[in-house]
C-alpha cells in the first residue's frame, strides 16, 4: 500500500501499468475501486495512478478538515508532484469530473487531457435541473447527519437512485459494496468552511483538448451536453445502454474512450 502525507490524513493511492500518465478520480463517497474494471484495460498502455479521496477507502480523514473540490485538486496536485508528473491526462467520474474541471482551470499546464465523465461544468443555468435536486438532497443528508449520525444516512446514500443500475448484477453490486468501503460520511459531518472554485471560465477554452461523456440513460447527460456546448473545441460521447455509474456498468466502452482521448500525448515528468 502507498500513501502520501497530507495536513491532516494519509492519501491512499496506487500506480500501475505502464505508458503516457492518466489520472482517475472516483465519484462522491467512492473509492479508487470505482476504476477496477477500466483499470484492468488500460495499465497495457498507460501508467494509470489513482487515489482515495479524502474521507474514502484507506484515505480517512476527520470531519475537522476542508471538503471540497478545491480540496481533491489540491490533492491531485500533490499526487502528481509526489510522483514527479510535470503533467498528466486527468479523467474524474461524477463528483470527481468536477474536481477535474477545478484542477483543469486552476493550473492547466498540469493537466495533458481532461475528461468529464457523467457531470458536465460549467453547470446549465436555472434552478429546475437534476443537479440542483441532487444539490437539495445532499444537503438534507448532510442536516440530519450532523443532527442524528451518519448512521441515520447510510442506507438512504448506499440506496441512492444513481447507483441504481450498477446493483442490477451480482458482479456490479460486488464491485460497488467495495467502491463504497471506507465512507464514513466526514464530509458531511464537516463543519469547516469550503472553498469554491467557479468553472465559468471554462467557456473560453481549454489549452488542452476536453472530453464530456455520460450513460444514455444517466440523468446527467443533459447536463453534460450543456457543458459541451459551452467549452469550445470540446468532444461529447454518449454510452449507449448505460446508467451513471459507467467504470462499472460499461467497463470496456469507458476504457476504449480514456485510451482514444489520450492518445499520442507523452509522459509528462520523469
Amino acid at each position: 500500500m502507498a500513501f502520501l502525507g497530507r495536513p491532516g490524513f494519509r492519501l491512499h493511492y496506487e500506480v500501475a501499468g505502464q505508458g503516457p500518465p492518466l489520472v482517475l478520480l472516483p465519484g462522491w463517497t467512492l473509492n479508487l475501486h470505482l476504476w477496477d474494471p477500466v483499470v484492468s484495460r488500460l495499465q497495457s498502455e498507460r501508467t494509470v495512478a489513482r487515489f482515495d479521496p479524502r474521507g474514502t477507502g484507506l484515505s480517512a480523514a476527520p470531519p475537522s478538515l476542508e471538503f471540497s473540490r478545491v480540496a481533491d485538486a489540491e490533492d491531485l496536485f500533490a499526487l502528481l508532484d509526489h510522483l514527479g508528473w510535470e503533467a498528466a491526462h486527468v479523467a474524474g467520474h461524477s463528483q470527481g469530473a468536477r474536481t477535474t474541471m477545478v484542477a483543469a482551470l486552476w493550473r492547466p499546464g498540469r493537466l495533458l487531457s481532461a475528461t468529464l465523465l457523467g457531470a458536465g461544468e460549467p453547470p446549465p443555468p436555472g434552478s429546475a435541473t437534476f443537479r440542483t435536486r441532487v444539490s437539495a438532497w445532499v444537503a438534507e443528508l448532510r442536516e440530519r447527519a450532523r443532527r442524528e449520525g451518519f448512521s441515520a444516512v447510510r442506507e438512504e446514500l448506499q440506496g441512492a437512485r444513481l447507483f441504481g443500475k450498477a446493483r442490477t448484477s451480482a458482479d456490479g453490486l460486488r464491485l460497488l459494496r467495495k467502491a463504497g468501503a471506507g465512507y464514513e460520511g466526514a464530509d458531511l459531518l464537516s463543519e469547516t468552511p469550503r472553498r469554491t472554485f467557479p468553472t465559468d471560465g471554462a467557456r473560453r477554452g481549454l489549452p488542452f483538448p476536453v472530453l464530456f461523456a455520460a450513460g444514455e440513460e444517466d440523468p446527467f447527460l443533459e447536463e453534460c451536453r450543456y457543458a459541451h456546448t459551452a467549452v469550445p473545441g470540446s468532444r461529447l460521447r454518449v454510452i449507449p445502454r448505460c446508467g451513471h455509474m459507467a467504470p462499472l456498468e460499461r467497463p470496456e466502452e469507458v476504457a476504449r474512450i480514456l485510451l482514444d482521448q489520450t492518445e499520442g500525448k507523452a509522459a509528462g515528468g520523469g
